[in-house]
């Protein structure tokens, strides 16, 4: 038989051999099943159709509609690179959005992750409250560093743990904090006690807080060092966390530039954002609350700190401030329950 001809049969048998392979999942690659119970909002009289879902990280993102099955509502995103996903969850009854929710879920590599999702009934609202696979949700001991906006009125820190014991009583909570008088998020970088503190503390989460006007006049710095302390933070195996501050009350403009830098902080290092600074703008936007401002323009008043410690409680616990027992002297009930439903909407 001529050579070629053999050459062309050999050929033959090598792409025959190749069809008859079962293509491979790619390795290092996880899947994310999606699980909800509908149950609590068909015994309210809520007929869901729809349930969709986004996920997100870094450019990545994708979406599905989970398919509804009596009172269950699932669905499994494939070939998902490890990391933490960013969710954001949208109820319907035919048109009508009757609930939202958000929270994030951890893939591992060539691992299946179960993310479990409940449904919370309030008076006069419905919300998604997600129940799984949030890391941050898990933190007890905190660490916050910042500068006065920090230490102002006895330090969020020290609201923020009342609130959490309060909200959780049977959790051992410990919310420290490492604050110098204008720091920057440089300063504490080149801090040896402040990296001392980090290193050795044994936290779980560490929030940061730049500079008021850093984020705003040079945030290629709150960048770069945000970053730096970020690689201290996750090596000693704590979470980073960034509590974003707020524009001066006499300087709105601020608004938007300072929101976006600390998102954009959050977004690049996979890091959950407390956006205290949305919940001031939208204060000043509704009108007829207290006044978040110490009488410098700047600085926070008592009021300022407490709606700080409840944004932060809803968005790195997930644990709605409404009702919370925890209020410090000097701020009545009804001040509280407005500041504790301001920090919940503002996560919305």
């Amino acid at each position: 038989m001529p050579r070629n001809v053999w050459i062309i049969l050999l050929m033959a048998l090598l792409l025959l051999s190749a069809c008859g392979k079962e293509p491979t999942k790619p390795k290092g690659e996880g899947e994310l099943p999606i699980r909800m119970n509908l149950a609590p909002a068909t015994q309210m009289g809520f007929d869901v159709t729809r349930v969709a879902v986004t996920i997100s990280k870094g450019s990545y993102n994708s979406s599905m509609d989970l398919i509804i099955t009596g009172d269950m509502a699932e669905g499994t995103f494939h070939y998902l690179e490890p990391g933490t996903y960013a969710i954001q969850v949208a109820v319907y009854s035919g048109t009508t959005l009757i609930a939202t929710g958000s929270g994030t879920g951890e893939v591992m590599p060539a691992q299946t992750t179960t993310v479990q999702i409940s449904l919370e009934f309030e008076p006069g609202s419905l919300e998604v409250i997600v129940v799984w696979g949030n890391p941050y949700v898990q933190s007890r001991r905190v660490l916050m560093l910042g500068n006065s906006y920090t230490y102002y009125n006895n330090g969020v820190n020290v609201h923020l743990q009342g609130l959490l014991r309060s909200a959780q009583p049977n959790w051992e909570v410990v919310v420290e904090s490492r604050t110098g008088g204008g720091f920057t998020l440089a300063d504490h970088y080149l801090d040896p006690l402040t990296m001392y503190d980090i290193q050795y503390g044994n936290w779980d989460l560490v929030i940061l807080q730049e500079q008021s006007s850093r984020p705003v006049n040079d945030p290629e710095l709150f960048y770069q060092y945000a970053g730096l302390l970020n690689t201290e933070i996750r090596n000693s195996g704590a979470l980073t966390g960034f509590f974003m501050t707020w524009a001066y009350q006499n300087s709105p403009w601020m608004y938007e530039p300072l929101r976006d830098a600390y998102l954009y902080a959050g977004a690049s290092l996979e890091a959950e954002v407390a956006p205290v600074g949305v919940a001031f703008n939208n204060a000043s936007v509704m009108g007829g609350l207290p006044n978040l401002y110490d009488s410098d323009g700047s600085h926070p008043s008592l009021h300022g700190s407490y709606l700080a410690a409840c944004t932060m409680l809803a968005k790195f616990w997930n644990i709605n401030p409404m009702g919370n027992s925890y209020r410090p002297t000097g701020i009545s009930a009804n001040d509280a329950a407005d500041l504790q439903q301001l920090a919940w909407t503002s996560l919305r």
